[in-house]
């Protein structure tokens, strides 16, 4: 795993996510990660997610301490766990 940053404060870092295998072949998935991120979100580590108009690509804006959280939030993620979803890129800001 590759780190977005070096920041060792709290950041922002913007996730973005691109389809192995069809989210929507993987219904159990897709409602898994759903309540994930609706879990991280109701705790203040969720800013705003969505995905790209008419791509198998989504992005996730989360809220973090450090780098070690953001490798925690991006490994528990149920569709990279279910190797559906692959994380193609993380900006840090």
């Amino acid at each position: 795993m590759v780190h977005a940053s070096a920041y060792k404060d709290p950041h922002h870092v913007m996730l973005f996510f691109q389809e192995i295998d069809s989210l929507a072949d993987n219904e159990q998935c897709l409602v898994d990660r759903n309540g994930y991120y609706a879990d991280l979100k109701s705790n203040g580590k969720v800013v705003i997610s969505g995905s790209f108009w008419n791509q198998d690509r989504n992005f996730v804006i989360v809220s973090v301490s450090d780098d070690n959280e953001l490798v925690q939030i991006i490994e528990n993620d149920p569709a990279i766990k279910q190797n559906v979803l692959e994380l193609v890129k993380a900006m840090p800001f």
